[in-house]
């Protein structure tokens, strides 16, 4: 971001000097115009004896202009100059060097990330562009996964298309887990409809479909209220069924497991710190992953995703010799961590008092 802030700023002065300056020798240079074209047509006409006087005071201060649109220009060329220098501090063009070499070389890796790439296609609707490229890439996709995106997709789409119906009746299947989540999409999918009678203006059938439908949801009466305020006070709907549109994204997880989106938005965070460390050690950055791929720093990436356990006491990745272990306080360590804690076969939590025997520690599954 300070990268962008800092071009802008260059060209935002850019920018201001042409504010400036352009107009004026616009002006001048249409004035300088016109006044050779009058003289131009007194010299075909012959009518009327020239001022040679005026027309040579004009050939000089059009001399002296010029000059100074000149030396302006050189100036507003070194100021272009500028930027493109900035853009070049700030930028890096090759960002090879910030990355692990060793990642993606196998066939199975490959075979993975041409998979995530499918699926991210898949949930992006984009049907045809997934189908060519299982073709060229040579994989293949379970056809109940594809199936559960095209019906998640036609959902998307009915709801864009004022068609709540297959949106219902994915609530339906999924209640028990909706409700796991505390989700709203259930009542917002009955407000929306109950805004598109409303629309229609048909203010009785929606007070009707309000009390047939908002009834059982006790826990909501200050929406319920809101609600009913639209009666006199219409919202905009289009911005509430779009609202509707991204809680199904959501909830039917859609947009939670694109591992492709968690890949490049992490990237994303993660590439300034690893271009600092290159600038820092003057070499790859791929060159001192060490033997679990793991940097030697940690780097804040902002997002709460992380395929494996990080043990926050050594700073060490967890594995099958060294696995996450829960304590009887909800807190979770490392194996090796566990054991170096542990003093006359009793263990005291690193984050709170609790006491424990190192054997009630529990092993999970990451």
């Amino acid at each position: 971001m300070d990268s962008c802030l800092a071009v802008e700023a260059d060209i935002d002065k850019l920018i201001a000097k042409y504010n400036k300056y352009g107009p004026k020798w616009q002006f001048q240079l249409h004035r300088f115009i016109s006044t050779l074209e009058r003289y131009k047509r007194e010299i075909e006409s012959q009518s009327s004896e020239i001022d040679k006087c005026g027309l040579s005071s004009t050939i000089l201060q059009m001399k002296l202009a010029i000059k100074d649109i000149s030396n302006e220009h050189r100036r507003w060329h070194s100021d272009v100059s500028r930027v493109g220098k900035t853009i070049d501090k700030n930028f890096i063009a090759d960002y090879t060097e910030a990355s692990n070499k060793k990642a993606f070389k196998t066939d199975h890796e490959k075979e993975i990330l041409n998979k995530i790439i499918c699926m991210h296609l898949y949930r992006d609707s984009k049907w045809e562009v997934a189908e060519e490229f299982l073709k060229e890439a040579g994989i293949t996709v379970d056809d109940k996964l594809k199936q559960r995106y095209l019906n998640l997709n036609h959902i998307v789409d009915s709801l864009r298309q004022k068609d709540p119906m297959p949106a219902f009746e994915w609530v339906y299947q999924n209640k028990v887990q909706l409700d796991a989540k505390k989700s709203d999409l259930e009542f917002k999918l009955h407000q929306i409809v109950f805004l598109d009678i409303l629309n229609r203006g048909d203010q009785y059938e929606a007070v009707v479909y309000a009390r047939t439908n908002f009834s059982r949801f006790i826990d909501k009466q200050k929406e319920i209220q809101s609600t009913m305020g639209m009666l006199l006070y219409p919202p905009n709907v289009a911005q509430m069924r779009t609202e509707v549109i991204d809680l199904f994204i959501k909830d039917s997880c859609l947009s939670d497991d694109d591992m492709l989106s968690v890949c490049v938005n992490v990237g994303c965070s993660a590439l300034p710190a690893l271009l600092d460390i290159k600038h820092a050690i003057c070499r790859d950055v791929g060159g001192v992953w060490n033997e679990n791929d793991e940097l030697p720093i940690k780097i804040d990436t902002g997002f709460a995703y992380h395929s494996v356990f990080a043990c926050p006491i050594l700073r060490t990745r967890s594995g099958t010799s060294n696995p996450p272990m829960m304590l009887v306080c909800g807190h979770v360590i490392s194996k090796d961590a566990l054991n170096k804690l542990e003093r006359s076969g009793r263990l005291k939590c690193p984050y709170c008092p609790k006491e424990q025997l190192p054997s009630e520690a529990r092993t999970i599954n990451f």
